[in-house]
């Protein structure tokens, strides 16, 4: 029996969905290649689209598929082709994407099987991925913390940030091809793919900025929102009397059917957002 492994050696800088047509098809500009998705692809098609391969063509790959033994019966194939070869390659595993390229196979001897029954692919244990990054405000580029994480159609919260905006999750390698969605109340949710070191910016929900507290109506009970820096609480409006005039960076108001959706009835009224100057921040007791 002969083997051979899938090894990268060059890195790709381009990303599955920046090279999407409109016609579902990928193809990169920078190698002037179609690529193909090889992720569910079976050991045996592994080495046929290799031995068949056009210098047109490229494939994507996980990483559980690379350097480990392709095997398959001696008999079966034409090892000819088998002069080790440079193929560029898209590596869908987020944690490696930066530094993997295109891959080159390698042919390896074997002792000759005794059984005549003879395994036609290996499955190698699942590989986990640490993925860790940061979300920021898209504004201001300040930490945002508390943001949840979630894999797209799935409930379960894999992560939240902590008071830097800095996340950690170890995921499989198959989830590697999903998007994940970063929410906190306060700002549009953003869906992406995810990658080591990886930075999210999330915008504030739309918003229109109020001169004073005083033009806020407060008979209308709004929902108060107070941050600063890391910090941030809800109160009620009786603490505003808290809040000196000068402390005050600005004043922002949220009132649309979004609004409701992400602060419950609370909100219903609209939500007022209340930024802090960053030399007072210490003087509000955001915990009261």
């Amino acid at each position: 029996m002969k083997s051979i492994q899938l090894v990268l050696t060059k890195p790709c800088a381009q990303q599955w969905s920046d090279i999407e047509r409109a016609d579902g098809n990928h193809h990169c500009s920078l190698c002037e290649k179609n690529i193909l998705d090889l992720t569910a692809k079976s050991d045996r098609e592994l080495i046929d689209f290799f031995q068949n391969k056009n210098d047109n063509v490229c494939g994507r790959v996980l990483a559980s598929q690379l350097n480990r033994d392709l095997v398959l019966p001696s008999s079966r194939l034409n090892w000819h082709w088998l002069v080790p070869f440079a193929l560029s390659t898209f590596m869908v595993s987020p944690a490696q994407a930066q530094n993997l390229k295109s891959a080159i196979v390698n042919k390896d001897q074997h002792p000759k099987p005794s059984s005549s029954s003879i395994e036609l692919s290996h499955t190698p244990p699942p590989l986990v991925i640490l993925i860790t990054g940061r979300v920021v405000n898209n504004l201001n580029g300040h930490p945002l913390s508390g943001v949840e994480i979630r894999k797209k159609g799935d409930e379960k919260v894999l992560a939240i940030t902590d008071t830097t905006g800095t996340f950690e999750l170890s995921i499989p390698d198959k989830d590697a091809l999903s998007k994940f969605v970063f929410n906190v109340p306060g700002f549009s949710k953003v869906e992406t793919y995810i990658n080591d070191k990886i930075v999210v910016k999330l915008s504030a929900e739309r918003m229109i900025m109020l001169g004073a507290v005083s033009t806020v109506s407060i008979n209308q009970k709004p929902l108060y929102y107070v941050y600063g820096g890391n910090k941030s609480c809800i109160i009620d409006s009786s603490r505003m009397n808290e809040i000196s005039p000068d402390w005050i960076e600005k004043i922002e108001v949220l009132k649309d059917a979004k609004t409701t959706a992400i602060y419950g009835v609370k909100g219903a009224n609209g939500v007022i957002l209340i930024e802090i100057k960053k030399e007072y921040i210490k003087k509000f007791n955001f915990l009261k």
